[in-house]
């Protein structure tokens, strides 16, 4: 602090570096010789009315002192900064300087926000210094300026995110609580809507809020919140759907939270006095009503990921045979990461730069990428490399190697799945049932060929079945204890936007629906069906006949859905204004496209 008051107080004021030169200043008394006639001045620590009065005596040069002064005070009264100088005698821009706004909103935006670096560093000496470099002209803004400039940045970011909502029909929203290392809880909300844009629609994802969650995580509390954060936006009656976790508390906010209203028979006779209310509305406004009370079901569906998340522990759980290999990997991962002579001796080995990924506790997959990365590496010279660090008790047998490559093999597709589901700018919600049909697949055929690991696939599979119950009941995999649409993942929202997503289509019905083909044919009619049923609430746009052809070569098609893709199929060129048979067509169509994301296509 000291050596920050002694700079502050060696930077001559402004009609000292304007008007003179050869500034010094002694204890408490300032000197400086006259830029026109050489006389020199002196004056106290405090004052300048010395260098002014003599100023004065030059009328030309007190003239350019006063137009610079009103030009440096810029739009209305400007900080002490922005009359500093460098002692050269450089003026410097004005607050309201076009330049000086550049730079300062691009240190903001840039340098603040994106960067996210610390306010503080417009008050380092450090970061002043370098500005004087980069632009000597340039006198950074005060921290409080840069503060208050941030909170009008936020407001202005708030009302773009209103105004974009307000434009849209329906929204849909993530919701998750979590806590940082310093056990604070945060509550996070985001907002999902599709924009139309004049290349089509376009998914958007807006942050709404993430804010201290203090005192206890009870249902109640997320719903008030979370219906605070959803007046603010004005977006309570566009709800569509709502994601969360499994945790009982998230169930408990939205069973409690946007509660059926139930009006009162004496209110219902008044809202129907007039029979003529709804004929007077115009038909175009007519739709639009329907199609927002038909959509907006305030609905809240499980978090795929974090289902499938709890399909691995699960598994992991029920399997001992593996411990062994596993706590060998952790203790060799934890050495890696904090002791200078095995990350040495590591790099010595494989090359510098070369490292092994830590697993986290929360994250079954990146515990997966742990072990892919070790099993990626030689036995034999790993073995080695532990016994010459003293470590011999890490050393991995053949039997261990072997479960550790099988564990890679059995989880890489539930890796690929959650990946696949985890999307901001793509549909997602399509991919929830194939992903889940085809890891079922994936765990049947592995049963044949697995030799250490059969416990883990069953208890995998049972898992499976259970926690996406409701999935197996829709194809008809399961026979159902209760209604289809209580059972987890038992929303025919799964299957509806599988079938409309060319990416899947039909195939996951061919290929990995373990049935009978008349229970196939069954299904599909079923989808068909409902699918006309959602048509026929809508008014159908004019079909247009562009050609479908596809120059661009196919996408690689995922692991997980490498059986999804029929060759040879044959396009129709027949048209028909009927749903049914732009369904059929829409079918056949699909076979032979590839990558295409279901909002172009």
């Amino acid at each position: 602090m000291a050596a920050t008051a002694r700079t502050h107080a060696s930077v001559p004021p402004f009609i000292i570096t304007f008007g003179y030169k050869n500034f010094a200043q002694v204890a408490n008394r300032r000197a400086a010789n006259c830029s026109v006639c050489g006389i020199k001045i002196q004056d106290t620590g405090s004052t300048t009315s010395n260098f002014i009065r003599h100023l004065k005596t030059h009328p030309e040069r007190f003239s350019e002192f006063s137009k610079a002064k009103k030009v440096a005070s810029g739009e209305g009264q400007s900080s002490i900064d922005s009359f500093l100088t460098h002692p050269k005698g450089v003026q410097v821009y004005s607050q309201g300087h076009p330049r000086h706004k550049a730079i300062t909103e691009s240190i903001i935006q840039d340098l603040i926000i994106s960067c996210n670096l610390p306010l503080s560093l417009i008050d380092k000496p450090s970061f002043k210094n370098f500005m004087a470099v980069v632009e000597e002209k340039y006198c950074p803004p005060s921290r409080s300026t840069v503060t208050r400039r941030l909170s009008e940045l936020a407001a202005e970011k708030m009302s773009k995110i209103k105004s974009k909502l307000e434009k849209t029909d329906t929204v849909s929203a993530t919701v998750d609580i979590w806590t940082d290392r310093s056990m604070r809880g945060f509550l996070g909300i985001t907002s999902h809507f599709m924009e139309l844009e004049k290349n089509g629609p376009k998914l958007q994802s807006v942050l709404l809020s993430c804010e201290r969650f203090t005192g206890s995580h009870t249902g109640q509390r997320i719903s008030e919140k979370f219906e605070e954060i959803c007046d603010n936006f004005n977006i309570k009656h566009k709800l569509d759907y709502i994601i969360s976790d499994n945790a009982a508390n998230m169930k408990k906010a939205f069973t409690v939270c946007f509660p059926s209203t139930v009006t009162d028979s004496e209110d219902g006779d008044n809202d129907l006095e007039n029979g003529n209310l709804w004929e007077e509305m115009s038909e175009e406004f007519q739709d639009d009503v329907e199609s927002i009370q038909r959509s907006c079901q305030q609905q809240r569906l499980q978090c795929f990921a974090h289902s499938l998340q709890l399909v691995v522990r699960d598994g992991l759980k029920e399997t001992k045979c593996i411990n062994n290999a596993m706590a060998k990997l952790t203790r060799f991962c934890s050495l890696l990461h904090s002791t200078c002579s095995m990350k040495e001796a590591f790099e010595g080995q494989y090359g510098a730069g070369h490292s092994i990924p830590s697993a986290v506790s929360t994250r079954w997959n990146s515990t997966l990428r742990l072990v892919e990365a070790v099993t990626d590496l030689d036995l034999q010279n790993l073995n080695v490399l532990l016994e010459t660090q003293g470590h011999k008790e890490l050393c991995l047998s053949a039997r261990e190697w072997s479960q550790l490559k099988e564990l890679v093999e059995i989880l890489s597709p539930f890796l690929q799945a959650t990946d696949l589901t985890q999307g901001e700018k793509v549909v997602t919600v399509s991919a929830a049932l194939p992903c889940v049909l085809s890891l079922n697949s994936h765990l049947t055929s592995m049963l044949n060929t697995t030799r250490h690991l059969v416990g883990f696939i069953k208890a995998l599979q049972t898992s499976l079945h259970q926690r996406f119950k409701g999935i197996f009941v829709n194809v008809r995999m399961d026979v159902p204890a209760q209604p289809a649409e209580d059972l987890p993942f038992g929303d025919n929202l799964y299957l509806m936007s599988a079938f409309l997503d060319p990416s899947f289509c039909l195939f996951w019905l061919e290929q990995d629906v373990f049935a009978t083909d008349e229970v196939k044919s069954e299904v599909k009619e079923i989808l068909i069906d409902q699918v006309l049923a959602e048509a026929r609430k809508v008014p159908l746009p004019d079909s247009s006949s562009g050609d479908d052809d596809q120059d661009e070569p196919p996408a690689k098609t995922p692991r997980l859905f490498s059986g999804y893709r029929k060759k040879g199929a044959k396009k129709t060129t027949d048209h028909s204004s009927s749903v049914r048979t732009e369904l059929n067509r829409y079918i056949e169509v699909t076979s032979e496209e590839d990558g295409v994301d279901c909002l172009d296509f």
